[in-house]
């Protein structure tokens, strides 16, 4: 397993998206809390292009750091448009994307399923800076149909997967509270439909705990599909991504279970909105040292 800082790093400190400067700094920061392997994105269509122009600059950057990002995650809401359009004009953003990824020595890719496309009455989850603690509202449009754009999904994952494919590359998705693909059994019925053996999950504990998911049965589920992990602790009564031992995620029981799948990807500290939070990611890389040597399982980085 590999000991990764995760992108929320780089949002909380600096924004959504960042400055390039701004990502550059924030692997400066990284790499002084110890770290070796981290998370890079690129936040809409705009930045896509710019971090795919800087991957040279960014992959030098890392080269001299000892560094490496083991995902890229390109943030491109038109590729679940109902539209086929604009869809098919996201396709080649997204193709941006995956050559920035297999540029840097990613293993993965990453996407969001997206809120779905319905009228949000106050705060809309994902829309500016990452917040907590929101509760939404919404309003179902008149002749909205969940069934087609569940095949609008479905048929842009297909198309993802294999432009990740031809890169050597797998492609992740992690169910997020109040996305399309929000929970475990969603997500497997996602890849029954996609039908592609490179599309895998992100293990995001905050967000299946949010949704009351049992993390060590969902893990169990996911058997074989789980491609990235981000570990995050939460109580059940909102998104929020805190330090471990500050919510109820039994974290014993779920790497025991990935230990015992012989999961051997990256381990993501995925804390947000939090003070002194460089800090809070070295202290949360201590603790997951201590747990990897209680359990038994290898922790790089």
């Amino acid at each position: 397993m590999l000991l990764t800082a995760c992108y929320l790093y780089t949002i909380d400190r600096y924004g959504y998206p960042p400055t390039l400067d701004d990502g550059l700094k924030a692997v400066d920061e990284l790499r002084a809390l110890g770290f070796r392997y981290i998370e890079l994105e690129g936040v809409g269509a705009e930045h896509i292009r710019a971090m795919h122009g800087a991957r040279e600059r960014f992959k030098e950057a890392l080269a001299r750091r000892e560094m490496q990002c083991v995902n890229f995650c390109p943030v491109l809401r038109p590729l679940v448009s109902q539209n086929p359009e604009e869809r098919e004009a996201a396709y080649g953003i997204f193709r941006l994307g995956v050559e920035t990824a297999a540029y840097l020595g990613a293993r993965t890719v990453h996407i969001a399923s997206f809120t779905p496309p319905v009228e949000f009455l106050g705060a809309q989850p994902y829309v500016g800076a990452i917040k907590f603690k929101e509760e939404y509202r919404i309003r179902v449009p008149e002749g909205f149909s969940w069934a087609r754009q569940w095949d609008a999904l479905a048929e842009s994952v297909r198309r993802c997967a294999d432009l990740a494919a031809d890169a050597g590359l797998d492609l992740i998705i992690e169910p997020r509270v109040g996305e399309m693909i929000s929970g475990t059994d969603s997500m497997l019925r996602l890849m029954d439909h996609v039908g592609r053996p490179n599309f895998k999950a992100n293990f995001d504990c905050a967000h299946l705990q949010a949704q009351k998911e049992l993390l060590p049965l969902s893990a169990r589920k996911l058997e074989g599909r789980i491609a990235g992990l981000h570990v995050a602790d939460n109580d059940g009564t909102d998104n929020r991504h805190l330090p471990p031992g500050l919510g109820t995620v039994d974290f014993e029981a779920l790497f025991a279970e990935l230990a015992r799948q012989g999961y051997d990807g990256p381990v993501g500290i995925d804390l947000g909105s939090l003070d002194n939070l460089g800090q809070r990611y070295a202290e949360c890389a201590e603790w997951l040292r201590a747990l990897a040597k209680r359990q038994g399982f290898k922790l790089e980085g």
